[in-house]
């Protein structure tokens, strides 16, 4: 079902630009992310984080509502994003909350048996949110095609994983070769876009790159570079956006009516009937 997934996610994408929405925010916002702590400092960074907070469940509702009722019109997007808005907000708050917790208490040990202790169980405390994202994943996809209550769609997620298991490893790992794919291509564009600015890295030796920082990157490539850099990231974002939850609602809806054809009951007689 993995490339039926791909397939039918592709179909959705060429079929319905609509889809292609949350990508243009998301690379709209990620453009944001880059140019405004340049110009406005980092204050600005934490409200730009919790605007993408609030903003991504309206978006998934309005994509997964109009998968789901398979109207791909703005209206019926709107109107399916405010329809599971707090649908889908409402346990992502609680999956977060629960991570920052956990990881508070995996913390508290570490700080009382010292710096070192700490930072051999980063691995752990990385493990441990990986983990957490792991299981949660499809709670908003729960939220909207079976309408479920916010610790309903947090377990039917679960479920889902534990059920699909093997699959949902094939998931992510497509997930991230896209994006790896992604990058690179991108890691190519930038590097020939900005050849001339970074022509004197070439004459420097190793020692010298490693010293490097961000800063001094940017005021090598200058604002014109910071501005396409912040192009070609923004164009990343759009594309695996639009791509993750396009292939996201196709796998979990592949996979959800195949289980339900699988369901059924035997009769009287012993005739097996599917449901």
């Amino acid at each position: 079902m993995t490339l039926e997934s791909l397939t039918n996610a592709a179909a959705l994408l060429r079929r319905h630009p609509i889809l292609w929405s949350i990508g243009i925010v998301m690379g709209a916002l990620a453009v944001l992310d880059l140019v405004v702590p340049v110009y406005g400092g980092t204050f600005y960074t934490e409200p730009l984080a919790l605007l993408q907070f609030l903003v991504v469940p309206f978006l998934a509702g309005g994509i997964y509502g109009t998968v789901k009722g398979e109207t791909f019109s703005a209206g019926e997007f709107v109107r399916s994003g405010k329809t599971y808005y707090f649908r889908i907000l409402l346990p992502g708050l609680i999956i977060f909350f629960a991570a920052v917790l956990t990881v508070f208490l995996l913390v508290i040990p570490l700080i009382l048996l010292g710096a070192g202790a700490a930072v051999g169980m980063a691995p752990l405390l990385l493990g441990v949110l990986i983990s957490i994202a792991f299981f949660t994943f499809f709670y908003d996809t729960v939220a909207v095609f079976e309408e479920t209550n916010v610790f309903e769609s947090i377990r039917r997620s679960i479920e889902f994983v534990m059920n699909n298991l093997g699959r949902v490893v094939v998931f992510y790992l497509v997930n991230i070769a896209v994006l790896a794919g992604l990058g690179f291509a991108a890691l190519f564009a930038w590097s020939a876009l900005l050849l001339d600015k970074l022509e004197p890295l070439t004459r420097m030796d190793p020692a010298e790159l490693q010293t490097m920082m961000p800063q001094d990157i940017l005021g090598l490539i200058g604002t014109e570079g910071m501005w396409i850099t912040a192009a070609v990231y923004a164009v990343v974002i759009v594309l695996f956006s639009a791509f993750l939850y396009a292939y996201k609602v196709s796998f979990f809806r592949n996979h959800t009516e195949g289980a339900r054809m699988q369901q059924g009951e035997y009769d009287e007689k012993g005739r097996w009937y599917k449901y």
